[in-house]
């Protein structure tokens, strides 16, 4: 059972990897267009269909709420 989980995490941290590494360049250009879109004082718009519909909840949540640190809320809202 122990080499079965391991063998489970260690498949899931490679899917991970790789996919970090082949879609840098476009996780780069999403950030700074998510970054431009706050500075212009507009909202994030996020969705999902299904459990990914209470992912855009959580989501959505960390922007508007200051978990740790001191910010003002970001604007975003759960479709």
């Amino acid at each position: 059972m122990e080499n079965r989980i391991l063998s489970i995490l260690a498949e899931s941290l490679a899917v991970k990897d790789r996919s970090v590494k082949e879609n840098l360049d476009k996780l780069k250009i999403g950030t700074q267009r998510l970054a431009e879109c706050l500075a212009s004082e507009r909202k994030v718009l996020i969705f999902g269909n299904g459990g990914s519909a209470a992912d855009a909840q959580h989501i959505a949540a960390e922007f508007v709420t200051r978990f740790a640190n001191e910010r003002p809320p970001l604007a975003a809202i759960a479709l």
